[in-house]
């Protein structure tokens, strides 16, 4: 679902004319005061209110439209093995450690959950303005051409080289308010992918 903006508020579309603008704010104004049509619109009419004075206004109109375009860019997903060098716990128990969600096998016990620890550097523009924040693991499904049997009759399969899985890619969005100060850690449960094992950690940067 769209994020509602300002424009939708005042149901213009982003090119309207300042006059426009005045326009759209008093036929929507007539309809959604509180004194004609009660109080249960009071909050509708204050969100047209507050959309109409940074509309209104050419500098914060601007600024505003420079937060639209950075909030629905979207932004490369970041890979959580793609640079080992970068990742806590070490590449490979990370890995051994998503894997072992999907395939079930070598689990010790009581394992407990480790943090994920991932890094990301925003523009001053999209710390500004928000953003989310997509990244990527590894997830593991049953192979679909042996169908989890890692055979093809009497032949060990090659999609999936006898495991009987094969390795995909997942995508959680972590949000990122606007404003947010620099340093800032944002912590992510992944039990919604199927990994229980691992909690996602992201700390946020700004580029100087």
């Amino acid at each position: 679902m769209e994020k509602k903006t300002y424009y939708m508020i005042l149901g213009i579309s982003r090119t309207e004319t300042p006059s426009g603008i005045r326009a759209a704010y008093r036929d929507r104004a007539r309809q959604l005061h509180p004194d004609v049509a009660g109080e249960s619109t009071t909050r509708a009419f204050q969100e047209l209110t507050e959309a109409y004075e940074v509309l209104s206004d050419p500098t914060r109109r601007h600024a505003y439209n420079t937060q639209l375009a950075v909030a629905t860019r979207p932004r490369i997903p970041i890979s959580v093995l793609e640079d080992p060098d970068t990742i806590h716990p070490s590449f490979e128990e990370v890995y051994e450690r998503f894997a072992r969600n999907f395939t079930g096998l070598h689990v010790p016990k009581a394992e407990r959950p480790v943090a994920l620890e991932v890094e990301v550097l925003l523009t001053r523009d999209e710390a500004a303005a928000g953003c989310d924040v997509p990244v990527g693991g590894p997830a593991f499904q049953r192979c679909p051409r042996c169908r989890g049997s890692g055979w093809e009759w009497s032949y060990p399969c090659v999609a999936c080289r006898r495991s009987g899985m094969i390795e995909t890619e997942r995508l959680v969005h972590v949000h990122v308010p606007p404003m947010a100060p620099p340093g800032t850690v944002y912590e992510l449960a992944l039990g919604g992918l199927g990994i229980h094992n691992l909690q996602l950690r992201l700390h946020v940067f700004v580029e100087i």
